[in-house]
């Protein structure tokens, strides 16, 4: 295969630079010609590659990258290759990798509305839009989730055009116990006394260096004494010099510059801070959690959500506000969870891919040279909705077969939240007075739909014709041999249980939660009469947090009860985990036969469970000794004496707890949504991919 790529510019400690040679590396590996154009080249040639500087002459950027991508074109012309492979986004490209955010975007929230008349604006969003229309024929390597959903907000770009890869970080970052290195520390002149604050990113400003000099500043002073700013990347610092010293915080501030020694400086850190004001990914912020170091981020990084995922550190809320981070940066340094932050970062290295995106990229573009078409699944979710437990394996399932490089279709009457990046969501236009008549014509609509665009498996949650895989019951007969006996996990492996997540310190003894799209059938009332009927003392130390769909005259009902002040709903835009983590008893008394999937999260989280025997996994909950299982047929009456000895005895509670923690400690319990997208690869590799 031969393969060519441009990039603007290339040097050794840029993001899109490091990424593009891991790329030709592995593209070398396996054999492929490489060939690279660059319009500026610094540092050394990447071994194997020829490396083709083109000179182009401009006043401004724009009239450069323009001229640029025309003489690529020409040569690309005169000595033709499989696929011309972009690092910046320009006319012409075979696949374009998604290593910058969208400028679309930027222009249209960061910028007055005059700066869409420049020439400038004109330029960029031009050369966006040969990229991402949706009559463009470019690939897109997505590397940033956020981003790859701005883009297919803004253009309309099909779903089957993004390739999504996994973040791909240098082993080398990990730590097996998150020490820090005392020679390494030496060297740079740090004592065992000091806290070592860690920065690193080329491009201060876009960065947030300046957000960090003003969070060192605003530290208490003894803290302030202790720590020390460790700045790493190329560019001009002369601005935030003066910052410093303005701050009096100069002989605090080490600028190294650009280092080859990041390892070495991740073993020397004891925290890293990342407050950009725009990041793509900031794959720095994957190496200093494999790393062991407690990081501070902010949301718009495209990888902050490896930091909420993994509980490795804080992420400062967007918009910025000044004040916030001072706060969160104070306790990033002096936390008692720093402990815990830094074994979970090390723990992601673990247990997640994180390493893989070169082999994963190359892959990709092989599939694309030889006109390989991903295979196409379809997932059938009448009404999805985040906190109903029917479709809790739907988004990691998709993640999944996203992952094993399928192409994925979710055919929905209605959904809730967000469309996962590389999900192309189908809505079926269906309607009816009574929900009956609802989910008949959905069934028939999606029916018709498949054999109007087959796909290589179909997977579903409720009946329909032409279904390969139905996940429902276990015990159900319809529900597929194979789907049965999965392990109740979704995730690869056991997660880090967390203590239950307080909004002050003088919260309530015993915090209940309940989740499901519809609450009522979940059993809130049940609940609700239950925390009612608790002894005056007991019931003020109680509170319920339910999320799901609740009507207001149970939400009024709370006042009859005496609870008016201590349940409440969480929005739409709450997650089952978030709930969780804010719980300690996890509670589900449906009114039918049914399963829960969350009950397991919630004993994976070391959470006690509260249950009945129509449920399911309240088998789960009795091998774990890690709850109340309530006898069938449901009487309030006993639930209203479980509630009494759970809220009276604290103890009980916490062996409970520790009892769920211990039973979902155990590795087999886990691999469910990578199993699922092993059975549907299976389905779909037996077929011929048919197109979309």
């Amino acid at each position: 295969m031969r393969i060519a790529f441009a990039i603007f510019k290339f040097f050794p400690h840029g993001g899109v630079a490091r990424d593009l040679g891991k790329i030709v590396a592995e593209c070398l590996e396996r054999g492929h010609d490489v060939r690279i154009y660059a319009m500026t080249w610094q540092g050394p040639p990447l071994d194997g590659a020829s490396a083709e500087v083109v000179p182009t002459r401009g006043l401004r950027s724009h009239v450069r990258q323009r001229r640029f991508a025309a003489e690529v074109a020409a040569r690309v012309a005169a000595r033709p290759v499989d696929l011309l492979v972009g690092m910046n986004k320009m006319p012409g490209l075979d696949v374009y990798y998604a290593g910058d955010s969208c400028f679309e975007d930027k222009a249209r929230t960061q910028r007055p509305w005059i700066y869409r008349l420049t020439l400038r604006y004109r330029h960029f969003a031009a050369f966006e839009a040969a990229v991402f229309d949706p009559a463009s024929a470019t690939r897109i390597l997505a590397i940033s989730p956020p981003q790859s959903r701005i883009y297919r907000d803004i253009y309309g770009t099909p779903a089957h055009r993004f390739h999504d890869l996994p973040p791909g970080i240098e082993r080398d970052r990990a730590s097996a116990n998150g020490q820090r290195s005392t020679p390494a520390r030496r060297a740079l002149g740090i004592d065992d006394a000091q806290l070592a604050l860690l920065f690193v990113g080329s491009g201060f400003v876009k960065k947030g260096l300046d957000r960090v000099l003003r969070g060192v500043a605003a530290l208490p002073p003894p803290l302030r004494q202790r720590t020390v700013l460790l700045v790493v990347g190329n560019d001009r610092r002369g601005r935030f010099q003066r910052l410093a010293r303005r701050l009096r915080i100069a002989e605090r501030v080490s600028f190294l510059g650009g280092r080859d020694d990041v390892p070495a400086l991740l073993r020397a850190a004891d925290a890293f801070a990342l407050p950009a004001s725009d990041e793509n990914t900031g794959t720095v912020i994957l190496e200093s959690m494999v790393a062991g170091l407690p990081v501070l981020a902010t949301a718009n990084c495209g990888y902050a959500h490896y930091v909420e995922r993994a509980n490795a550190g804080i992420v400062t809320p967007t918009p910025f506000r000044q004040e916030r981070f001072n706060a969160d940066l104070e306790r990033l340094l002096t936390a008692a969870e720093r402990a815990d932050w830094s074994r979970n970062g090390r723990s992601l290295g673990e247990t997640e891919d994180v390493y893989g995106m070169p082999r994963r990229a190359v892959e990709t573009l092989q599939r694309i040279t030889n006109g390989d078409t991903a295979p196409l699944v379809a997932f059938c979710a009448y009404r999805f909705s985040p906190a109903d437990s029917r479709y809790r394996a739907l988004l990691p399932a998709t993640a999944a077969c996203a992952q094993l490089g399928l192409s994925v279709r979710v055919y929905a009457y209605s959904w809730r939240g967000d469309v996962p990046t590389g999900v192309e969501l189908v809505r079926a236009p269906v309607a009816a007075m009574a929900e009956a008549h609802r989910q008949r014509r959905y069934r028939a609509w999606v029916a018709e739909a498949l054999r109007r665009v087959p796909s290589a498996c179909v997977f579903g949650f409720e009946p329909i014709d032409g279904i390969d895989l139905l996940c429902g019951r276990p015990n159900d007969p319809l529900t597929s041999a194979e789907l049965r006996c999965l392990p109740p996990g979704l995730g690869a492996g056991p997660p880090r249980t967390s203590k239950p997540q307080r909004a002050a310190a003088d919260g309530p003894s015993v915090v209940f939660a309940l989740a499901g799209a519809d609450l009522v059938k979940r059993g809130f009332e049940r609940l609700l009469v239950g925390l009612g009927r608790l002894p005056n003392d007991l019931r003020s130390r109680v509170r319920l947090l339910a999320l799901g769909d609740l009507p207001e005259s149970f939400r009024q009902a709370a006042r009859v009860h005496g609870l008016d002040d201590q349940i409440a709903v969480l929005d739409e835009d709450s997650t089952v985990a978030a709930l969780i983590d804010q719980s300690d008893v996890f509670v589900d008394l449906a009114y039918a036969p049914s399963s829960n999937g969350w009950i397991f999260d919630a004993l994976a989280a070391g959470r006690a469970v509260v249950t009945h025997d129509w449920i399911d996994e309240a088998a789960l909950v009795r091998q774990a000794n890690a709850g109340v299982v309530l006898s069938a047929p449901f009487q309030q009456r006993a639930l209203n004496r479980a509630l009494v000895d759970l809220v009276a005895s604290p103890d009980q509670l916490a062996r409970w707890r520790r009892r769920a923690a211990c039973f979902s400690g155990d590795p087999k319990h886990y691999g469910q949504a990578a199993r699922i997208a092993e059975l549907i690869d299976g389905v779909a590799r037996q077929r011929e991919p048919s197109s979309a």
